[in-house]
């Protein structure tokens, strides 16, 4: 026991450093701090106790990969040891005493408390861990759950933050993260050549990025948001397509994402800032749409003024990541009275259309006029679609929604 002892305290102190290298977000001199406390205390140890090379083969994943990141971090060591020599080295590290009659407690048993998280992803739920074809439903991004490991178990107990079990998560950890962070997708800068509707080619680049990184955002399938203070709130994100609610019957993807070319995040922020002004928050349905994704749905609607082809001309401009689809919802939390729902495929979504009530043409003209003076341009047969003037130097790209990388930040 005396031989393990310190090869335990060293695994000891360096548990405590693992969480300083992952917090989704700390001040570079905070870490580098930390991490040069937590590796020397770790060194000083080991001297002390004088380590001999068949005890120190035990540690030395622990010691050295930590000492190692921390030298990559532009700190250094000297050998030094601030523990007396005539000192016992166990009796300065003795572990809190657990009483003999102290039950081991079930941490999976509710009321034992857990960790609360919030899902980054989507997180799958099952009736039961013995059974994993039962799913039991799907938590998507930002639902703020309670996780409650399970003992000797890959899985975890899913609790609302009411106490309400949900059910079952295989690995639920790696589908969660402190509920004070969030995250967004990354993709690197990219650089080609683009068509255009004369069959020729021009030098064009896609910077997309997730408007999450830069604006404050809540992301939801709601239809109502009379219960959501939105009084702080840029966008509001509910990609339609991610939804079973698409002209196919199905989602094309399943991650409630919006991407834009970095160019128009200007104009975003300044359209959302007038909204504002007059008390309305701009709802996002469609942005970034992948090529593949363009193309399976023109070849469902067939129709080249709603869905364009990808292969006709220059194609889309949403597999460029300049347009967006939107509407507005009112101080209220209320959705605005617009010609149509969203993606309605019919002449009655056209700007010119009769159909509409004076309601909805008041709401439809005054959007536009605040996209425009915003820097954007539209489309006749859509009311909800603005997209950039130089849209024609951005690249089309197929990047599928759900395998994108994802980032953390915290809020």
């Amino acid at each position: 026991m005396r031989k393990l002892l310190p090869i335990l305290l060293i695994l000891a102190l360096l548990a405590g450093l693992t969480p300083v290298l992952s917090s989704c977000a700390r001040d570079p001199g905070e870490v580098v701090t930390q991490t040069a406390e937590s590796v020397m205390n770790a060194l000083h140890l080991a001297d002390k106790v004088n380590f001999h090379t068949e005890s120190w083969y035990f540690a030395e994943n622990r010691v050295f990969e930590q000492y190692d990141m921390a030298k990559e971090m532009g700190i250094t060591f000297e050998r030094v040891s601030d523990i007396e020599a005539d000192e016992d080295a166990e009796t300065l590290w003795q572990p809190e005493p657990v009483p003999d009659d102290v039950p081991e407690p079930n941490i999976a048993e509710p009321g034992n408390g857990g960790f609360l998280m919030r899902v980054y992803d989507s997180m799958t739920l099952y009736a039961s861990p013995d059974d994993a074809s039962a799913v039991k439903d799907t938590l998507s991004a930002g639902t703020i759950v309670e996780l409650r490991e399970q003992k000797d178990s890959p899985w975890a107990e899913v609790f609302s933050e009411s106490g309400e079990s949900l059910g079952y998560a295989k690995d639920g950890f790696l589908h969660a993260i402190d509920r004070d962070c969030g995250v967004y997708a990354t993709l690197p800068i990219e650089y080609g050549q683009a068509k255009t509707n004369q069959e020729t080619y021009v030098q064009a680049y896609s910077h997309l990025v997730d408007i999450r990184q830069y604006f404050n955002t809540v992301e939801t399938y709601a239809e109502d948001f009379s219960d959501l203070d939105l009084s702080d709130v840029d966008f509001v994100v509910s990609m339609k397509l991610s939804t079973d609610g698409t002209s196919i019957g199905e989602p094309f993807y399943h991650r409630n994402l919006c991407l834009l070319q970095y160019d128009l995040l200007p104009m975003m922020k300044a359209a959302a800032e007038r909204f504002k002004q007059d008390g309305y928050t701009i709802i996002i349905y469609d942005a970034y749409r992948p090529t593949s994704v363009q193309q399976r749905w023109f070849d469902v609607i067939r129709v080249h003024k709603w869905v364009a082809d990808p292969k006709i001309g220059m194609g889309g401009v949403h597999d460029r990541g300049t347009a967006v689809d939107i509407s507005l919802i009112d101080s209220a939390g209320h959705l605005c009275e617009m010609p149509t729902p969203m993606h309605t495929f019919t002449e009655a979504s056209d700007r010119r259309s009769t159909l509409m009530s004076a309601t909805a043409r008041a709401n439809m003209d005054y959007m536009l006029g605040v996209m425009l003076e915003c820097g954007f341009t539209y489309i006749q047969s859509e009311w909800w679609h603005f997209q950039d003037v130089n849209t024609l130097y951005y690249l089309p790209t197929d990047h599928p929604i759900d395998d994108i990388p994802l980032a953390v930040f915290e809020n």
